[in-house]
């Protein structure tokens, strides 16, 4: 009886969520596949004619597009600033990137062109670069720079939570050699898709941009030496270092820092 009490409880909570919930099955032309991705609305959707900035967050290693929906308030958050956010799937562990080693991974594009395309077309949305942010957490952090690099036309504003800026020195981790190959054979590649080694790709556009991570975590020395890198070049970008680890603890609460910074250029 408890447990059915329980159940009827959490369907009613689902029910009354102001904001809504959907899954979309986006399609990749250059992977001849289509995904998942999770869709959050504000609850003044639909209810005017406004047209709405559109946040994209990446799940990390062997996550995936409903993971955040599961572990923070993020919908609750859609509702605070009146962003669409979307969480497309990265496929476990395809690191968000075109690979070189198998032609079958094709993740950059997809985050970077093909799933901004389908919510244009699909969503009210505001077609601009300026309109659109991409943040994401550990691997997602590292697919979230690697995007706006690539299509700094759709993105003005990049985020990263516990990014992997940087991937050299974890060559036997996570998947990575599936993706970017042998580290002694693919040593320029490994190299040069370092976030500390791309900052030339800013260019002249203008960006927003957010980096944070946790004291304790793995990935703090790579994160403190980008903000570094960042601070010699003259880029200006808010960082933001606290207590904290490499897990949900710390991803529940830095989203709302990441999607409050983005707030306030998201108009």
């Amino acid at each position: 009886m408890k447990l059915a009490v329980g159940m009827l409880m959490l369907l009613l909570s689902f029910m009354l969520m102001p904001f809504n919930i959907q899954v979309e099955r986006i399609p990749s032309t250059v992977m001849n596949k289509s995904f998942n991705a999770t869709v959050i609305t504000p609850k003044t959707y639909g209810k005017t004619s406004k047209k709405y900035s559109v946040v994209y967050v990446l799940h990390g290693w062997l996550n995936d597009y409903d993971s955040m929906s599961y572990h923070t308030e993020i919908g609750r958050l859609s509702d605070e600033y009146d962003f669409i956010i979307v969480m497309p799937d990265g496929n476990l562990n395809k690191w968000y990137f075109d690979s070189r080693i198998n032609s079958e991974f094709r993740f950059g594009t997809y985050v970077g062109r093909e799933v901004p395309e389908y919510i244009d077309k699909k969503y009210r949305t505001i077609k601009k670069r300026s309109a659109r942010a991409v943040t994401g957490y550990s691997m997602g952090g590292f697919g979230a720079f690697n995007a706006v690099f690539n299509y700094p036309e759709t993105f003005g504003n990049v985020g990263s939570m516990s990014g992997a800026v940087e991937i050299s020195g974890f060559e036997n981790k996570w998947n990575l050699r599936k993706v970017f190959g042998n580290y002694e054979e693919n040593k320029d590649l490994w190299e040069s898709v370092a976030v500390k080694n791309n900052l030339n790709k800013f260019g002249d556009k203008k960006f927003n941009i957010i980096i944070s991570c946790g004291d304790e975590d793995f990935f703090i020395d790579i994160n403190r030496e980008l903000h570094e890198k960042m601070l010699e070049a003259g880029i200006k970008h808010t960082y933001i270092e606290r207590p904290g680890r490499h897990d949900w603890d710390y991803w529940r609460e830095e989203i709302k820092f990441q999607l409050l910074f983005f707030s306030n250029y998201l108009k």
